[in-house]
């Protein structure tokens, strides 16, 4: 049975976003950095591994888990020169793996798909050790531009309505293309807190992915004006994506 996945061509969405990608990057990084263990990780939704090169140079064990053979196929091709990398079909909330086998979770550009992310979340608490860590990618459904379209359409009820905000269009609905979904950050952090875990850090990341700045600032300086936003402008949940590093608690 072929996956919604498969029909989608993810490798070909990411040509022409130089940005995001990299900004994406500079998030994981950081976060990779708080992280001293580093024997086992399960990368849930690893498409065709896209972030595989940041991590699998420093890990002993990774597995890439996706419920596309088609994107595991081009995942497996992709990093035929790392070792270590094992690949496995799966979904969020359902993982092939053995309870408490993991030092580390990555989940990234994975919860717009699900409408309920507190079960991905068990899940993940399943299969990480105590004390193992999850980072966490969200679409940001209170986003700067968001807020402020509320406020010209007087939703004065948008901040404080932790109801996933569904973004596709009519036609796709009526299609039953995949479910896309933005969360609000607080029901995020409260989803995590109620399946054991608790938050390290939050990050605010493509905080300048309007079409007009990318054209006309430099992607270098871009970057490293992204680089210096993240964490300040976390605290106002600004960016449309928000990088989330969490930790089991024993």
């Amino acid at each position: 049975m072929k996956a919604f996945y498969d029909e989608f061509d993810y490798p070909g969405y990411w040509r022409g976003r130089d940005y995001e990608d990299k900004a994406e990057k500079i998030a994981l990084k950081k976060l990779f950095a708080l992280i001293s263990q580093r024997n086992s990780l399960i990368d849930v939704g690893a498409g065709f591994g896209r972030h595989t090169p940041l991590y699998a140079p420093f890990f002993k064990q990774c597995v890439l888990v996706d419920p596309s053979k088609k994107l595991l196929a081009e995942a497996k091709s992709r990093l035929a020169a790392y070792s270590g990398l094992t690949f496995r079909i799966g979904n969020a909330e359902n993982l092939p793996a053995e309870p408490e086998s993991f030092q580390v979770a990555l989940l990234v550009r994975v919860l717009h798909h699900l409408q309920e992310p507190e079960k991905a979340f068990r899940e993940i608490s399943m299969v990480l050790k105590p004390e193992g860590f999850l980072i966490l990618e969200f679409a940001n459904k209170i986003h700067f531009l968001a807020q402020i379209k509320a406020f010209f359409e007087h939703n004065s009820s948008f901040a404080n309505d932790f109801s996933p905000a569904e973004k596709r269009s009519d036609a796709s609905i009526r299609e039953g293309k995949i479910i896309f979904s933005a969360h609000h950050p607080k029901k995020i952090e409260k989803d995590l807190k109620e399946a054991g875990f608790t938050i390290i850090i939050c990050l605010s990341v493509s905080n300048l992915r309007l079409p007009l700045i990318k054209r006309i600032i430099p992607l270098p300086f871009l970057l490293s004006l992204e680089n210096i936003l993240q964490g300040p402008l976390a605290k106002f949940y600004f960016g449309p994506s928000i990088f989330i590093l969490a930790r089991k608690v024993s």
